[in-house]
């Protein structure tokens, strides 16, 4: 008996470890290994984490290649791995065809866990591959305790400076001198200008202006938007010691008295601007009689070189307290474009001599953004770590591993922190913006030697801390001020004198919960140089970069110590060449770099970054060349998983303007790249998202996108359509927050994976019920939309019709009708019989609601005959079959006839349109719109020099209206039109994430041939088709583990051929149906040449 369970216990560890005795099939072998979609993540807190493989053929021309079983090892050691030892997990031999997302189930995760990984593969026969290469991944800190006693750290601060009221007292309300403006002025706006001096040997250290006015007032220093207040009560404070130079500068006013309601109708302002310097007293400025003023003004009459001579001295109506205004107090002041010095932070410490390094791993979370250093130097290629979130619901932490930055004895470790979006840059403009507080982190670092014992340092009062280094500001929407000067050598080394430093402050934490950061971090991803530099004025240069970007320009620069240069960022030129900076609004979107001198200096911001294609280039010492600048694009580092071309070079244009507009956008989420709002508005993002999928491996950033959303949901159900809520309004939409339920469904088709749904079923349930419960009628429609079809074709001309000529109500119930639809569906995947009946039941009755309502019998469509009131309907299955052909005809006039080939819709209908009209057969329509060079169209954003997607139809005619060119709304779904319509590849919903593909292109309008190729998440999906006369060739490649069912553009089946052979000889093909136009066929995975006539 014995003998027996020693044989049986032996058999069953061979079976369980040793490698099968057949030879390796060498036809397969197996890569691209990812956990959790990322490769050998650091620091995750996933505790069964997900792990995929792709399956890459030797040779395409073999078909049929897929999985039978795998086997995965993980193990606590790479030398354990290397000796087949799983010690963490070991699956042995599974029985499947599945290659992806397959969770591990091995031994429970811990803190800090290093797990060494690979995977074996058998093919189709049996045979097994090589083991795949080695993949490794670590987890983070995955409790409290796990982060020892790291404590929040930073420098205490006052959110706005003080103010001395006996500084308002001193000043006096003018107006333009015209009858008596404390009583009644006309309704008018009018213009003030003082010019002030700097001392040249004066070095500032604060300097802010305070100003209120009656109606509106609009500050400037020296040409630059400084703030605008609205009503006199309230002061409002702007940080100006950027804007001010040595020497002369220009303050400038507009003062606007709007229309009122009663008989008196007084006007005017009041200010006073203050500058500290480093040493002496301060200059105080006031609101006098030294300020002139001019009823009418011309173009530039806010900067110093403009001619005042006409202009008459300003009329004094009294000093601060008069009637009817009295004096606005401190503590109704708000402060706009605030200055944050970074913080350095550092902390000495000794590692024991004696004992060798084996891994040291550091933990950090520093908010807003942060760099970390040690021993002098940065870690890392990332920048604005870490990804975005709502700092009181959610903080993550960067973990890196630093092994070789130590050294035993004497280290030192340095972090750089900035206000990113937690210290908020402004209160009021143009809204009211979130502030967390002043900048803080926590961080711990924990060191282990070969002989398993370990050394911890955490963030604590021992660290030291300085606001006193060359970053003297920066904001993404202001800029960074960098001060070279200031540069303290050696800061973050061991050796480095930090006596003068003081003690770290203990800062209360957040309030969010440590999260570890699992979406790809922010990085530069392309260099671009100028195209062209010019100089339209003298001591102005301009520079032309030639494509819309986000990130920064990276200066080379020689020059005295103290020099100046400052680079500010737009899309357009005025017609003197200059900077058109209207699309900014109150931004500045200005970097200044002061020299150290002398040599050499190179320098760019760290900390923001800007849209961008011009930039103005000021106090550039000597003649600047294409080698004095850089254009740093830098987004989101997704992973390139599409490639697109054909013979119509307009649409390549615009498939190119949209993967601009992507890179432009997606900043850890999606969001606006310039002007004054740059906020992670979710109104494109909901299918948009789905076609970038098609370009970019986005899995992970719309996971951490959705997370954000999920946090913030609010007690009633509602969500935001801003989230992060950097701005604090809630219109509690319908329409924009439904990316909660749309996301989640084409995620799950694209990718095959259900978290998603599964994460953000609760809040995809109350956000529908909070909109039954609310907004619901009893007719079972409602009425309630924010925003409707934004920025369609109405609005062109700046005729305020932002939200478009469709019915709102009709697009609030479309939405409300699709959400029930999609949570019914995620209630099936996950077993929720009474959910499932209960969304269905109310789905059906909003369907039946909607048609009752909205329908028109007489014209056979819907309410308002627009396109997006077609579309909408069409996308999401709520027109009964009987009047379906009717509709379609009617939209296909309206777009055909009615438009001659345009589209109409906005930032909603461009999401649906180009994919409806090919569900419907109509894909020649979708052509005709991605062709059209008249406005409204995309060919004519191009024709007028757009290298991304508007926002608006009329761009170009709308300067200071609207964004500019740095949005990609109004791409819609176009990437994925190229690639599904034009290029023929689909996912299959019935097998998703690309197991099983749909191959189908579209051969419409005189495109004579397309490339198309995406990567899923099984390999390579190809369709290259060219035609010449009535005959195509066509390349298709479907990637091993999956299957493809493909409709060969002829009817002809005996004159098919693949590969130079009739298609019935051929291996991996199976003809399922032929038909007068197409010929269906299943395709087994490899590469494949049908030719025929078409």
């Amino acid at each position: 008996m014995l003998r027996c369970l020693i044989a049986t216990t032996l058999l069953l560890a061979l079976t369980h470890f040793v490698l099968p005795a057949e030879a390796a099939d060498t036809s397969i072998r197996t890569d691209d290994l990812r956990c959790e979609y990322l490769v050998d993540p650091l620091g995750i807190d996933d505790l069964q984490p997900r792990l995929s493989w792709k399956l890459i053929p030797a040779d395409h021309s073999v078909r049929g290649k897929k999985q039978s079983a795998y086997r995965v090892l993980v193990a606590s050691s790479r030398m354990l791995l290397e000796q087949d030892r799983g010690d963490l997990w070991d699956s042995g031999k599974v029985t499947s065809d599945q290659s992806h997302l397959v969770r591990f189930q091995g031994t429970p995760l811990k803190s800090r866990m290093n797990c060494w990984w690979k995977v074996l593969v058998w093919d189709e026969t049996d045979h097994a591959a090589d083991w795949s290469p080695v993949a490794h991944w670590s987890m983070g800190l995955l409790d409290d305790q796990a982060w020892r006693d790291a404590k929040w750290i930073g420098l205490r601060g006052e959110d706005q400076p003080g103010i001395d009221t006996s500084d308002i007292l001193k000043a006096s309300w003018l107006w333009y001198p015209e009858g008596n403006a404390s009583i009644d002025a006309p309704v008018e706006t009018r213009y003030f200008r003082r010019s002030i001096v700097i001392p040249n040997d004066r070095r500032i250290k604060n300097a802010w202006c305070f100003f209120a006015g009656d109606d509106v007032v609009t500050f400037y220093v020296n040409g630059a938007h400084l703030g605008t207040g609205r009503g006199h009560p309230s002061l409002v404070g702007a940080d100006i010691a950027g804007q001010l130079k040595p020497g002369v500068n220009e303050l400038a006013v507009a003062n606007s008295n709007g229309a009122a309601d009663v008989p008196a109708n007084p006007a005017g302002w009041i200010g006073v601007v203050r500058v500290e310097f480093e040493q002496g007293a301060p200059l105080l400025f006031l609101s006098d009689a030294s300020w002139k003023s001019a009823g009418s003004v011309d173009e530039g009459w806010q900067t110093a070189a403009f001619d005042q001579e006409s202009w008459v001295g300003a009329m004094e109506l009294g000093r601060a307290g008069i009637a009817p205004w009295g004096i606005p107090w401190k503590d109704r002041w708000q402060s706009e474009h605030r200055r944050l010095p970074a913080r350095y932070l550092r902390r000495q410490f000794q590692l024991d001599p004696n004992k060798e390094i084996r891994q040291a791993t550091a933990f950090v979370c520093g908010l807003g953004f942060f760099d970390l250093y040690v021993n002098g130097g940065r870690i890392g290629d990332s920048l604005m770590n870490p990804a975005l979130t709502g700092y009181d619901r959610r903080a993550l932490y960067v973990t890196y591993d630093v092994t070789d930055s130590l050294r035993t004895g004497a280290n030192a470790l340095g972090v750089v922190l900035s206000n990113g979006r937690f210290f908020a840059p402004r209160d009021q403009n143009p809204m009211p913006m979130h502030n967390y507080g002043q900048p803080r982190m926590i961080a711990q670092l924990h060191v282990e030697y070969s002989d398993g014992s370990e050394d911890v340092l955490v963030s604590d009062e021992s660290w030291k801390v300085t606001e006193s280094g060359p970053v003297r500001a920066s904001n993404e929407f202001d800029g960074e001020e960098y001060d070279a000067r200031m540069e303290m050598p050696g800061w973050s080394a061991a050796a480095f004198d930090d006596a003068t430093w003081s003690a770290a402050d203990v800062m209360p934490p957040p309030g969010g919960k440590l999260e570890a950061q699992m979406v790809e971090p922010i990085r530069v991803t392309q260099i671009l140089k100028p195209v062209q530099i010019v100089q339209p004025k003298p001591g102005i240069w301009m520079l032309d970069f030639g494509q819309a970007f986000y990130g920064v320009v990276r200066l080379r620069v020689s020059g005295p110590a103290g020099t100046q240069v400052s680079m500010k960022t737009s899309f357009n030129v005025l017609p003197d060449g200059t900077l058109n900076s209207l699309n900014d609004r109150s931004a500045r979107n200005t970097d200044v770099y002061t020299l150290r001198g002398p040599g050499v200096e190179t320098w760019h911001p760290r900390f923001r970054g800007n849209a961008t294609r011009w930039v103005q280039v000021e106090g550039f010492p000597g003649t600047p060349t294409a080698e004095s600048f850089a254009g740093l694009v830098t987004h989101t580092d997704h992973q390139p998983v599409g490639e697109f071309s054909c013979s119509n070079e307009l649409i390549n244009k615009v498939y190119s303007n949209a993967r601009w507009g992507t890179r432009l956008q997606n900043r850890s989420v999606p969001m606006e790249p310039d002007r004054d709002e740059r906020m992670p508005w979710s109104g494109h993002p909901a299918k948009t998202s789905e076609s970038e999928g098609w370009v970019f491996h986005v899995a992970r950033f719309y996971e951490h996108f959705l997370h954000n959303y999920r946090e913030h949901q609010a007690p009633d159900g509602s969500l935001q359509e801003i989230l992060p809520p950097y701005w604090l309004f809630n219109s509690r939409d319908i329409i924009w927050p439904s990316v909660v339920t749309i996301i989640p469904d084409w995620y799950y088709n694209f990718y095959g994976d259900d978290r998603l749904l599964r994460e953000n079923y609760d809040m995809m349930k109350r956000f529908v019920a909070y909109h039954v419960q609310t907004n619901l009628k009893p007719d079972d429609t409602m009425d309630h939309c924010a925003y409707g079809d934004w920025v369609d074709t109405a609005s062109i001309g700046g005729n305020s019709r932002n939200f478009g000529a469709t019915s709102r109500p009709l697009m609030a119930t479309a939405y409300l009708y699709h959400n029930c639809r999609i949570v019914e569906r995620a209630a099936k995947l996950q077993g929720h019989a009474d959910d499932e009946r209960r969304f269905r039941e109310l789905a059906d009755r909003i369907r039946i609601g909607f048609h009752r309502r909205f329908f028109d019998p007489v014209s056979g469509t819907y309410e308002s005959g627009t396109q997006c009131s077609c579309i909408l309907p069409l996308a999401f299955g709520l027109v009964p079959e009987e009047h379906r052909p009717r509709l379609i005809e009617y939209l296909s006039h309206d777009i055909a006839v009615t438009h001659n080939g345009h589209t109409s819709v906005g930032l909603i209908g461009t999401q649906w349109q180009m994919q409806v009209l090919t569900e419907i057969g109509r894909p020649d329509l979708g052509f005709s719109i991605a062709t059209r060079t008249a406005r409204p169209s995309w060919g004519y954003m191009i024709s007028k020099g757009a290298t991304t997607i508007w926002e608006r139809w009329d761009t170009d005619t709308q300067d200071g209206g609207m964004n500019g060119e740095s949005q990609k709304i109004l791409s819609g779904n176009y990437e994925a039109w190229c690639y599904q319509t034009l290029g023929g590849i689909h996912y299959d919903p019935q097998h998703p994430g690309f197991k099983h593909i749909i191959l189908r292109p579209q051969l419409v309008g005189d495109l004579q041939w397309v490339n198309a190729s995406h990567e899923s998440v099984y390999g390579t999906v190809v369709s290259r088709w060219k035609r010449t006369g009535n005959h195509f060739v066509w390349q298709v490649t479907v990637p091993p583990n999956t299957t493809a069912t493909a409709f060969l553009p002829t009817g002809k089946s005996s004159e098919l051929q693949e590969s130079g052979m009739a298609i019935g000889e051929r291996p991996g093909i199976r003809i399922l149906e032929t038909r007068p136009d197409v010929t269906v066929v299943n395709l087994e995975s490899g590469t494949y040449q049908f030719s025929g006539p078409r």
